[in-house]
């Protein structure tokens, strides 16, 4: 059923004490590992002969011949700034755990509600402003997009006239646990009706970020003559590029995981966590040993925090989108080979002749440049855009106003 609610703004409470981040113990045994175990390692690496794992096409000539001195010293400081390096990642988890700042925004007023879906309205004072329909990720909370008041993605739309929109994701609840990819696309669907029932004769920009950027294409093509333009930020296109075996490795951690998953039909969030720290296993380490050195009454450390909070408060896939995500996404590389489908139609980006506007992080770690740039080719009317930020600096950085929202601005002026 769909409900219409009156404009309100609630914050979302939140516990006092951070769990994060998450998964806690995993998080615990990467950053000891990355710390101490270099020292252990040693006698391994000094035995290592030319026909070992540790030959010098893995680890070069000059490193291995260096390791194999033996200098006590030089083996006396390693343990010791292995040491030092674990207490300073553990002073930082124990920083941001008790770190007392919060995000601290109102909501954006619900305007449209089915089952844990919300469309929030960052201008309701401009009714007849254009509308840019925003679609997040499934995995994360929209929050990224309106971290803080200063910087707001989502509040720098409203303030150059646009009327923002934006897909509350929420958790999943009763209504959605069995929900497939088509289910969500025809949620979203269901919006693009009312909004342009609600505000007539008038087409919508479309934006999806990150995995919300496949869900906007999927829309886009199932009502293109509902669609004005569509931006993409840091979408994924080719799941097995740069390195096709960590696409293949996540389908089969899936085929371990579908059985224990089955029973509870969804993905856990720490599961999903913990996929994200595979991406980059080490930089847990450094981003909280950096923390433990900042100035924790500075704006640095509050935007890291807002960051790492964010991070933490992800939500659980139903089993079925967490399949298609994992098995036909990046098992299959659906997507680029055209064979991935919602609705009974085909998403083949060549089909879609609205302009486009392509973000391309330069600098993005968790969708490499190397998979999003297929899609701007392939898309007939695209601006391609490659900024040198992160996936999350794009929303969360110094530089992101400036590299980032200021031209897709400039971009939608002169499409509006």
């Amino acid at each position: 059923m769909i409900v219409l609610m009156a404009p309100q703004a609630l914050p979302r409470v939140k516990e006092t004490l951070r769990m994060g981040p998450r998964p806690f113990g995993h998080h615990l045994m990467i950053g000891l590992c990355a710390s101490l175990s270099l020292p252990f390692t040693l006698p391994s690496l000094r035995n290592a002969s030319p026909s070992s794992s540790l030959a010098p096409n893995v680890l070069p000539e000059k490193l291995l011949e260096l390791l194999k001195e033996n200098n006590p010293a030089f083996d006396a400081a390693l343990g010791a700034a292995s040491v030092e390096r674990a207490r300073a990642f553990l002073a930082g988890v124990k920083a941001y755990r008790h770190y007392p700042g919060r995000r601290d925004v109102h909501e954006a007023p619900v305007i449209w509600h089915e089952g844990t879906t919300k469309l929030r309205d960052y201008n309701p004072s401009q009714p007849a402003a254009p509308i840019i329909l925003v679609i997040p990720s499934l995995i994360n909370r929209f929050d990224i997009l309106d971290l803080d008041l200063a910087p707001s993605f989502l509040r720098t739309l409203a303030a150059s006239g646009l009327r923002p929109l934006v897909v509350d994701w929420d958790e999943p609840g009763k209504g959605e646990a069995r929900f497939t990819l088509d289910d969500y696309t025809a949620r979203l669907t269901s919006i693009l009706a009312w909004v342009t029932k609600t505000v007539p004769a008038q087409q919508v920009h479309l934006l999806g970020y990150c995995m919300g950027g496949l869900l906007a294409l999927a829309l886009a093509t199932l009502r293109p003559a509902s669609i004005k333009t569509l931006t993409l930020m840091a979408t994924p296109w080719d799941f097995h590029q740069p390195n096709p075996a960590a696409g293949h490795l996540l389908a089969e951690l899936a085929d371990e995981w579908d059985e224990a998953m089955e029973a509870t039909g969804h993905m856990p969030v720490d599961i999903i966590q913990y996929l994200f720290a595979l991406l980059q296993p080490f930089q847990s380490v450094t981003k909280f040993v950096d923390f433990a050195a900042t100035d924790q009454s500075s704006m640095e450390a509050r935007q890291f925090v807002l960051v790492e909070d964010w991070l933490n408060d992800g939500v659980p896939l139903p089993l079925a989108v967490a399949r298609t995500c994992l098995k036909e996404w990046y098992g299959q590389n659906a997507t680029a080979s055209l064979t991935w489908s919602v609705a009974g139609h085909m998403i083949a980006p060549r089909a879609l002749t609205m302009p486009s506007y392509v973000v391309v992080p330069g600098r993005d770690r968790i969708v490499p440049p190397e998979s999003a740039l297929p899609l701007a080719k392939l898309l007939p009317h695209a601006t391609l855009h490659e900024p040198m930020t992160g996936h999350i600096g794009m929303m969360a950085s110094r530089n992101a106003s400036h590299q980032v929202w200021k031209p897709l601005l400039h971009w939608l002026a002169e499409h509006v």
